[in-house]
C-alpha cells in the first residue's frame, strides 16, 4: 500500500474475536490466536505509547488540517525522543473506513500499521511501514 500526498491513512480490535474464544475454552477445545494476519498479530503485541489521540477524518479532509494538534503532539514526542501514537481514521474514495496508527518510538523511528480489513477494495490485510530516521512524525517511508 502506497502512502499518497492526500495522507491516505487508515478499526481496531472487536470483542467479537475474544467472545468467541471464550466460548470455545469453556467447551474445551482450546483457542489459538483468532487472527493470520501478521501485522495485526504484530500491532496487538506491541508495546503501548503514550496516546497523541484520535481523529476520524471526513471525506476530502486532510490531517496536516484537521489534526494539527494531535501531529504536533506525536512531533514533539519524536523531537524529545520519546515514544507516542495517534490513531487516524478516514473513509476511502468508495467510503470505506480505513484506520492508520502511527507511532514514534523512544529510538526515533517511526512506524504506520494500516488497517484496511474493512476496505472492500484492498486486500482486507493489515499493512506496515516503518522510517529510522524520519524528519516528520508522519514520515514512513524513507
Amino acid at each position: 500500500m502506497s502512502m499518497t500526498a492526500s495522507m491516505r491513512r487508515p478499526p481496531g480490535a472487536t470483542l467479537h474475536g475474544a467472545v468467541a474464544c471464550g466460548a470455545l475454552l469453556v467447551g474445551g477445545t482450546g483457542c489459538g490466536s483468532m487472527t493470520s494476519d501478521p501485522v495485526q498479530e504484530q500491532w496487538e503485541s506491541r508495546a503501548s505509547l503514550p496516546s497523541c489521540g484520535s481523529l476520524q477524518l471526513q471525506q476530502g479532509e486532510a490531517v496536516e488540517v484537521e489534526g494539527e494538534t494531535e501531529v504536533a503532539c506525536l512531533q514533539r514526542a519524536l523531537d524529545s525522543g520519546r515514544g507516542a501514537e495517534l490513531t487516524i481514521r478516514y473513509p476511502t474514495t468508495e467510503g470505506d473506513p480505513v484506520t492508520n496508527y502511527y507511532r514514534v518510538t523512544a529510538d526515533g523511528s517511526t512506524e504506520v500499521y494500516t488497517d484496511s480489513t474493512q476496505d472492500a477494495f484492498s486486500d482486507g490485510k493489515w499493512g506496515f511501514a516503518s522510517c529510522d530516521q524520519p524528519e516528520m512524525a508522519l514520515d514512513v517511508n524513507c
